[in-house]
């Protein structure tokens, strides 16, 4: 799939996981479809891709992806533009934090703050998936959902003598855990249309969502068998083989972590 006539639209495209796979995709020849709703983070992405490889088509669109409409609206403006995409990326994803940067604890998440991030991080993908689904082109379309290790493992815990040491709260792994389920369920209803749909769920990536201090990261290796965090490049080198891969792996799940979760 390394065509200039090839198209990838990416959501969260204006974070560091979005940025990386966007500047990759360009780098393989994608057009591309970048969404955020932080315009100034999309503004200078879609600059830095043009500088760099000024033959491709950049399309920046600043959408609420939480909202039916705005999507419906999207998926317009990339028919007409593109008539067709190949990839659709659902990447975009927030993680709420305590002011210190640490865990919510489960019973202190506020009600309007769980429905956010399940709107964010679940319904979005659902919306993408289903107003995007006629804009892809039908045996070559992939879908590729990024979901995380703690959508397996659950919320994690404040010490590192218990797996695992995160400050993902619950709202934020029940969601991914919807991500993970939703990929399954969609794998199995358009795999009548040779439509795949992977998901990717890294675990603690450098630079991701989490602004952590050194003692925390230093007791946060401890648990990771490679003792290392992973980086954005490692979820590029796994949608890298997503990108070459068919039906055969249609609604499976791959966890690139270093070990710190081997489950399936």
């Amino acid at each position: 799939m390394h065509s200039e006539h090839f198209t990838a639209v990416v959501t969260g495209a204006g974070g560091t996981i979005g940025t990386c796979i966007s500047s990759h995709l360009a780098g393989l020849g994608y057009n591309l479809v970048i969404i955020d709703t932080h315009k100034n983070n999309l503004d200078a992405l879609q600059s830095k891709i043009q500088r760099e490889y000024p033959e491709r088509q950049v399309l920046a669109l600043t959408v609420n992806i939480t909202s039916p409409q705005e999507v419906i609206q999207a998926s317009r403006v990339v028919q007409n533009r593109f008539y067709g995409i190949d990839v659709l990326i659902n990447n975009a994803g927030i993680s709420p934090k305590l002011s210190n940067g640490m865990r919510i604890p489960a019973l202190s998440i506020d009600d309007d703050e769980w429905d956010l991030v399940m709107e964010t991080n679940l319904k979005s993908v659902f919306l993408m998936c289903k107003y995007f689904f006629d804009v892809l082109k039908r045996d070559k379309g992939k879908i590729v959902n990024i979901a995380s290790m703690m959508g397996v493992t659950g919320s994690g815990v404040d010490t590192n003598q218990i797996f695992p040491y995160s400050v993902s709260a619950a709202h934020y792994s029940a969601s991914k855990a919807g991500v993970i389920n939703l990929t399954k369920s969609l794998a199995r209803e358009f795999s009548e249309s040779n439509v795949p749909v992977y998901a990717i769920a890294p675990g603690a990536v450098s630079g991701g969502m989490g602004k952590f201090d050194e003692s925390f990261i230093k007791n946060l290796k401890e648990q990771i068998p490679s003792h290392q965090l992973g980086t954005p490049e490692e979820i590029v080198n796994t949608l890298n083989f997503l990108l070459t891969s068919g039906m055969s792996l249609t609604g499976q799940t791959l966890h690139v972590n270093h070990g710190w979760f081997m489950g399936g």
